[in-house]
């Protein structure tokens, strides 16, 4: 399917001196969207839908500038189009390409329910009240930054062995190392 938002958000984004945010693109293309979506749609798969256009024509639009010289980098609150510097290589980092593989496939858009939209921003809201615990949850494991799975696993472990209620250890230790292994699980291994 063509996009039909992608002109007019690629246009947008050649004017602009700046950065743009999602919100602002949304509001550029509040009239396209009456033709888009139905009109005795659950407000929640309204939002869905105009979110998902709006970044389906965001990453057709990045994967088709960078042949051209151009890098589109895309946040929420700051979508820019800039030169890309880094010739002959792939600037996008696995979050792109794992939302690019999400937007650009419009399965997701139209086989989409109100239950898989609560689902989807519950997980967001868990991974995202998570990113601010991931550094003291690190921490209390005894973790640097640059770990894996496999070493959050092994600290945890040896951790709960020692601080175990039933193996002589502190059920209030317990308790944290537990926490900092769930805010850890949701950031890494479900990632």
């Amino acid at each position: 399917m063509t996009n039909p938002l992608i002109i007019p958000i690629l246009e947008y984004l050649r004017e602009q001196n700046s950065s743009c945010s999602l919100i602002d693109l949304v509001n550029l293309c509040e009239q396209d969207f009456i033709l888009l979506i139905g009109r005795d749609v659950d407000l929640q798969i309204v939002i869905f839908q105009k979110n998902f256009f709006v970044m389906n024509a965001l990453y057709q639009i990045q994967r088709d500038i960078q042949t051209d010289g151009f890098l589109l980098t895309i946040f929420p609150l700051e979508i820019c189009m800039v030169p890309n510097r880094a010739e002959g290589k792939s600037a996008l980092a696995t979050r792109d390409t794992d939302l690019a593989h999400y937007y650009l496939d419009w399965s997701n858009l139209n086989s989409i329910t109100i239950e898989d939209i609560e689902t989807l921003f519950s997980s967001f809201w868990q991974r995202y009240r998570a990113v601010d615990k991931v550094n003291g949850a690190l921490t209390t494991l005894g973790l640097d930054q640059d770990v894996d799975w496999f070493d959050i696993r092994q600290a945890y472990q040896k951790k709960i062995a020692i601080s175990h209620p039933d193996k002589g250890g502190c059920a209030e230790d317990f308790i944290e190392i537990r926490k900092a292994y769930e805010v850890l699980s949701i950031s890494y291994h479900r990632a």
